[in-house]
């Protein structure tokens, strides 16, 4: 457990535009980033998270130095965060039990911006599965993500957490139908990925419909707007139109501004209702333009986490409960580690102890006592192995009884937080 580490950064520790200047590999470098990251930090196994709300790196090294706060800065060089950038002391590292808390909580949506958000434990399983795939998983790895889908499920189905579930995309679907509680508005989706199909899973059961899917490429926006009646778009026709509309849901991986205020500015001039025009902003990087415009009011996800807050403290006690369950699990994990580790310890001293009694032994017959008969030969060999394993039996007791100990079996903090 100890050879486990985490460095990452949140929308918990910085801003959007804090967290866009992390960078991201594109869809089809996935692998190969991870591969890279693998590389600068000397880990044998790594799992790269990327998600709209954080980016964090979970590795370990079965040899060499323990995870330590100085990785933050390998971490810091490959995603291209510049050398003076605040954000660098912002990110934080985890390591040993730290780090495995962090990845519970992570996976029961704890650490997330909407706290009890329901697709952060599909994403953390996407990211095991794709870099099991790149090789990049073992033993260690495997076993703790193992624990945290374990934990994830059981917050799920334990707590008032999935029993009230609220995502980014509730939030935003929310939002919609209160801006037009007695109207229904035409909307449009940009983006086919997964929180566009989040959108159109989660719409009817806010009460929004959605007129419009729009992509880069049709197949795509077709396959989304099969599943609830929409009409499918290319993205350069939707903004040809430059209206239409009276919201705009963007959810896209696209880099820059889709909608800039121009686009915008366009849109809202021909709102079907005749109202000011919502644009809800659920990418990061950004695809909406920040406007301040009276005809205009765009919802990104920093607007988004505070209207969250509320939910937060209506959550508070599902939360503690959640806390609860993953402090037992963690210390079941490290139970389960510390009884691998020590089964391994003590296999290699009785297998290197046996090997150099073996040794002993047969010197001692081929030496001072190779003249013995061979009935005697048996007696001294017979009384040496009984004494061995009696004499073997007492250290091995005694690192027993040293691992049952509270101060072994203990949580422990490792390193935690940001600087």
């Amino acid at each position: 457990m100890e050879r486990i580490g985490i460095v990452g950064l949140s929308l918990q520790e910085t801003d959007v535009a804090g967290l866009e200047r992390l960078q991201r590999p594109e869809p089809e470098r996935f692998e190969l980033c991870a591969r890279e990251l693998a590389d600068v930090l000397g880990a044998s196994e790594l799992v790269l998270l990327t998600t709209c709300n954080r980016v964090e790196v979970i590795f370990a090294r079965e040899l060499g130095h323990l995870p330590e706060a100085a990785d933050r800065e390998a971490v810091a060089r490959r995603l291209a965060l510049a050398e003076n950038d605040p954000v660098r002391e912002r990110m934080h590292v985890h390591t040993a039990a730290s780090a495995v808390r962090h990845l519970f909580r992570v996976a029961c949506s704890l650490d997330s911006v909407v706290l009890g958000e329901d697709q952060i434990l599909a994403q953390v399983r996407d990211a095991f599965a794709r870099c099991e795939r790149a090789g990049l998983v073992g033993r260690l790895l495997g076993g703790l993500f193992e624990h945290a889908f374990q934990i994830g499920k059981q917050v799920r189905t334990e707590t008032e957490l999935s029993r009230i579930p609220v995502s980014v995309v509730s939030i935003g679907l929310e939002e919609i139908a209160r801006h037009f509680a007695e109207a229904m508005p035409r909307v449009a989706l940009v983006g086919a990925g997964a929180m566009a199909e989040l959108v159109v899973k989660n719409a009817a059961d806010h009460g929004v419909k959605i007129a419009s899917i729009a992509n880069r490429t049709l197949p795509r926006a077709q396959r989304l707007a099969n599943l609830c009646g929409a009409e499918a778009l290319t993205l350069d026709d939707l903004l040809a139109r430059r209206g239409g509309f009276d919201v705009i849901v963007s959810a896209t991986s696209m880099p820059g501004y889709v909608f800039d205020r121009e686009s915008l500015l366009a849109f809202a001039r021909r709102t079907p209702l005749g109202r000011a025009l919502l644009a809800v902003d659920l990418a990061v990087p950004r695809d909406i333009e920040p406007v301040a415009a009276p005809q205009i009011e765009v919802l990104d996800m920093e607007r988004l986490r505070a209207a969250a807050e509320g939910n937060r403290a209506l959550r508070a006690a599902a939360a503690a409960q959640a806390e609860a369950l993953i402090e037992h699990k963690l210390v079941a994990f490290t139970r389960r580690s510390t009884q691998s580790a020590l089964n391994e310890t003590i296999a290699e001293m009785r297998s290197e102890s046996q090997s150099v009694f073996e040794k002993e032994l047969a010197g001692l017959f081929t030496g001072k006592l190779a003249h013995l008969p061979a009935e005697d030969r048996r007696a001294i060999e017979h009384w040496a192995r009984t004494a061995f394993g009696r004499v073997s039996h007492v250290p091995i007791s005694a690192i027993k009884r040293l691992a049952s100990d509270k101060a072994l079996f203990g949580n422990g903090q490792g390193t935690e937080g940001a600087a």
